[in-house]
């Protein structure tokens, strides 16, 4: 799965920096003036669109923004587009994910009505979109509006990840949704393994991912619910909460 990317001050202005001096130890002094002048004003043009930006998100802390830093100025050194804000936003009241979680336009994750007697709601995650997703639009924009520096607000409406987390006691149920790849495989109906029998199949993973599994596909998505291996749930019990688990 592909990273969500994000490149600080620091570390674009390091690069610069970076670039100057390895320029500076090969040319004439002439150049040197030159060039340390075109990576200040550089630096300078990125550290005035970054404290915007920075602005933008102290009046509105939940907001996203896509930025592009042309290569003339990164020199190779980092990535061209990046995120700021909140893309990733995490809850502790299932309310406020439903905030966020029912604004999108897809099928997500909801608590099912048969949902076990004693579990109740721990905390939930989305992954908003990747920079990577953005690149080409952003790097387009730059080119048509004649900048070296873009960005602007996203209002994203589609997740990459997402989970639900439920607990009672030592037990737990997690539900989760991910974006289907083109390339995945798309077996049809439930598919499910017990942690016993993930354990021998895959002997070398980490005891944290050892779990008690039910995947499917719906609606173009790929959502799973997961328990822990002690959890006396059996298969039919994770099947009756996923045919209600799902906000289409």
């Amino acid at each position: 799965m592909k990273k969500s990317m994000k490149v600080t001050v620091a570390a674009i202005s390091g690069a610069l920096m970076l670039g100057a001096m390895n320029f500076a130890a090969e040319a004439a002094p002439k150049n040197f003036v030159s060039t340390s002048a075109a990576v200040s004003k550089a630096e300078q043009l990125e550290k005035e669109e970054i404290a915007k930006i920075y602005k933008l998100l102290e009046a509105n802390p939940n907001d996203a923004y896509m930025v592009y830093v042309s290569n003339e100025l990164i020199k190779g050194r980092g990535f061209e587009t990046f995120t700021m804000g909140n893309v990733h936003p995490k809850y502790s009241t299932y309310d406020d994910y439903w905030k966020k979680a029912s604004t999108l336009k897809e099928a997500v994750p909801k608590q099912p009505n048969d949902l076990p007697e004693n579990y109740s709601f721990v905390s939930a995650e989305i992954v908003g979109p990747y920079s990577s997703d953005y690149h080409n639009e952003m790097k387009a924009e730059a080119k048509k509006l004649k900048k070296q520096i873009h960005f602007k607000k996203v209002n994203w409406v589609k997740s990459n990840l997402i989970s639900l987390q439920y607990k009672n006691g030592t037990h737990y149920i997690n539900f989760q949704s991910s974006r289907l790849d083109s390339k995945d495989k798309k077996p049809k109906g439930y598919v499910h393994i017990t942690a016993e029998e993930m354990k021998k199949k895959y002997p070398k993973l980490g005891k944290e991912y050892i779990t008690n599994t039910l995947s499917w596909i719906e609606n173009g998505k790929s959502f799973s619910i997961t328990t822990d291996p002690g959890n006396p749930l059996t298969k039919e019990d994770l099947i009756k909460m996923a045919k209600t688990v799902v906000k289409k």
